[in-house]
């Protein structure tokens, strides 16, 4: 719904007081309070509440908790140690152990992730539990979300309150929580992060709802907990582009201080190559949308046969991608194991793919994938302000060798001699091939299935 804001001048003690009874919110002290444009119309958008994830519930202290100064001890929790879920548990204890009457308490900030939008939180004094849940993209494009209290105040920064014995709440999440007993609800911003507003919400059972002197212990404790949610917000959203472009384990040693130039780990892995065929042409023949649609659903066949075999993407190369298979943890055959079962359903995917589009169509999915076991240098290298983190060594050079083969031996998967013999299953020798960049020539092996080849055609 349409927020029409007002500038007002109130004498009253308390800044609830002029939003409280449907009159018109204060002017937001925060820069840049516009409501920010909203994305592409979705065409088939979800209900609000389909698209909000419970990932899980904390159960906490359970007692009230007198504290002397809670903006002090807000400042002073240790943030790596608590999770947030704990953290607002904590506090909502402590509130009450203060004499501020909560029945429930939800936070909500943005993030950065590809899949989700918002991350949020929800204190229950009588169930004693805390949900941590998310919101998935398009929450800006779903039925109800304008229709929610929270929507000025995340979107505008406009602060809310509605005595709920009284007013007649045009919200009906609120007309809800009257019904369950609530008397009083109170939702501020926080910190402006990501393109909207962290929020807090406050929810009184008592009746009469908040006093002057509840209102504002709560207004004391909002620019400290808005300090903690927003570096709780911002080391996690990096953890999270961390992850995202370099993937969980590489993420975890950059944001861990892997970072100088030069530094280097050797490393014992199987690399995997792979590189989807005809990509150029591709391009040529087809518009760049859908050159993207599927050079995305080649990277994910990839991405999830790695992940679930226990490897790690660590780049997308072009149309290309590299893998490692550590075997650290569980040895080398195992590694070898796992990532023949990722070459393997890799190639089942992409045939699957393009039996969907039947055989008329002109963007089937072939890729090659070379696999080898070898020693490899991980770390970072690049220029003293631009830097890349990635692997180096005969063993990827070799990898990427044996992909560039797949196509002029037509198959879909060789691997290196080396790998063969510690493959649970006999492979296939296809003899000696001189291997570019190599004094010699190497012998190469192919999966035992008999019919792989038959989907990679010779000239693809």
């Amino acid at each position: 719904m349409a927020t029409t804001r007002k500038k007002i001048v109130s004498t009253t003690a308390s800044p609830w007081d002029a939003v409280a009874g449907g009159a018109a919110a204060p002017e937001p002290v925060h820069a840049g309070t516009a409501i920010a444009p909203v994305g592409p119309t979705v065409p088939w958008p979800r209900p609000f509440d389909e698209i909000r994830i419970i990932d899980s519930e904390y159960k906490g202290e359970g007692r009230p908790i007198a504290e002397p100064d809670l903006a002090r001890w807000i400042l002073l929790q240790p943030r790596a140690p608590w999770s947030t879920a704990r953290f607002i548990d904590a506090l909502c204890w402590r509130l009450l152990g203060n004499g501020v009457p909560l029945s429930r308490v939800s936070l909500f900030t943005n993030t950065l992730h590809p899949q989700i939008d918002s991350l949020g939180w929800r204190w229950w004094r009588d169930r004693g539990v805390t949900e941590e849940f998310h919101f998935e993209r398009g929450l800006e494009n779903t039925p109800g979300y304008a229709e929610r209290p929270i929507y000025g105040v995340v979107e505008q920064g406009i602060p809310l309150r509605r005595r709920l014995e009284v007013d007649r709440s045009e919200f009906p999440l609120l007309a809800d929580l009257a019904a369950q007993g609530a008397t009083d609800y109170l939702a501020a911003p926080l910190s402006r992060l990501v393109r909207r507003y962290a929020a807090v919400t406050w929810t009184s059972d008592r009746p009469g709802g908040f006093g002057a002197r509840d209102l504002e212990v709560l207004e004391d404790i909002r620019p400290a907990l808005a300090v903690v949610m927003e570096a709780n917000t911002v080391r996690r959203a990096a953890r999270t582009l961390f992850s995202i472009y370099l993937s969980s384990e590489i993420g975890e040693r950059i944001f861990d201080g892997q970072v100088e130039r030069g530094k280097v780990q050797h490393m014992r892995a199987v690399v995997m190559a792979s590189d989807l065929r005809n990509f150029t042409n591709l391009s040529d023949r087809l518009p760049g949308e859908v050159v993207i649609r599927a050079l995305d659903d080649y990277f994910e066949y990839v991405a999830v046969a790695v992940n679930a075999a226990g490897g790690f993407v660590l780049k997308f190369v072009g149309d290309g991608v590299l893998a490692l298979f550590p075997t650290e943890v569980q040895g080398e055959a195992a590694a070898v194991s796992r990532s023949l079962d990722a070459a393997r359903a890799i190639v089942a995917r992409l045939e699957e793919h393009n039996a969907a589009l039947g055989t008329r169509s002109q963007s089937w999915l072939r890729a090659g994938v070379g696999l080898h076991i070898g020693d490899v240098m991980l770390g970072n290298v690049g220029s003293h302000d631009r830097l890349d983190f990635t692997a180096i060594g005969p063993a990827v050079n070799m990898a990427f060798r044996l992909e560039g083969l797949t196509k002029s031996l037509n198959r879909p998967v060789l691997t290196s001699r080396a790998f063969a013999e510690l493959a649970d299953v006999p492979l296939h020798s296809l003899g000696l091939h001189p291997i570019r960049g190599f004094l010699d020539p190497a012998e190469v092996f192919d999966l035992p299935e008999h019919g792989l080849a038959a989907a990679f055609a010779q000239g693809s």
